[in-house]
């Protein structure tokens, strides 16, 4: 998808109004998020994590994506947004996903530069709300990774998201179970889960507006 400022002003007025939600999300679900599709209980943890918008050289949209490292826990190895779990310090939701963008991969943004926010989702296998917040960067990000949090980082285009040879079944193996999930596959890499649901819905709100 090709940047221009229209995009982003549309985007950010669009974020505005009500959005896809669970409509959207579905499309990325596996059984298991669709079973647990249920009001999130009392004692789960709030996360944020940033969809950071940028122009690349080629003036097409990208975005960063980490790949978490790989240690014993349902998370590990996977490709996922920068962001992390609400700290006490933080005055909300966008100020944490700001702040632990910060802390993962060295890249600062500014509240000014947030666009707006996306559907909450909630993770049961981890017990925590995540909410995607969206901003946009004129130049292409520095990062500087926080070795114990991100094993590396990806810049991805919109547009390959939005083909649907990148677009597929996969079986996932996941500790001791396996699950057939729906995913995108960019950069030889497989995202799911999650990741996938929030980028589905967001995908359906820049396909709106463009």
């Amino acid at each position: 998808m090709k940047y221009h400022q229209t995009i982003i002003t549309d985007l950010k007025e669009r974020l505005q109004e009500p959005l896809p939600g669970w409509q959207a999300q579905k499309r990325m679900a596996t059984e298991a998020h669709r079973v647990a599709r249920l009001q999130p209980p009392s004692s789960a943890r709030q996360a944020g994590v940033l969809i950071l918008l940028y122009p690349g050289n080629d003036q097409q949209l990208y975005f960063p994506l980490i790949q978490r490292p790989t240690y014993d826990g349902a998370h590990s190895g996977q490709i996922a947004f920068p962001g992390g779990k609400v700290e006490s310090q933080d005055r909300d939701i966008i100020d944490t996903a700001l702040r632990e963008t910060w802390e993962e991969i060295g890249v600062e943004v500014d509240q000014t530069q947030v666009l707006g926010r996306l559907t909450d989702l909630y993770i049961p296998v981890s017990r925590i709300v995540v909410n995607p917040v969206v901003a946009f960067t004129a130049s292409p990000p520095a990062y500087k990774p926080d070795p114990f949090e991100v094993a590396g980082t990806l810049d991805v285009p919109v547009r390959d998201f939005l083909e649907s040879r990148n677009q597929s079944i996969q079986t996932i193996f996941v500790r001791d179970y396996t699950l057939d999930a729906p995913c995108y596959l960019i950069q030889n890499q497989v995202i799911w889960g999650a990741t996938a649901m929030m980028l589905a819905e967001f995908f359906a709100v820049l396909q709106e507006i463009s």
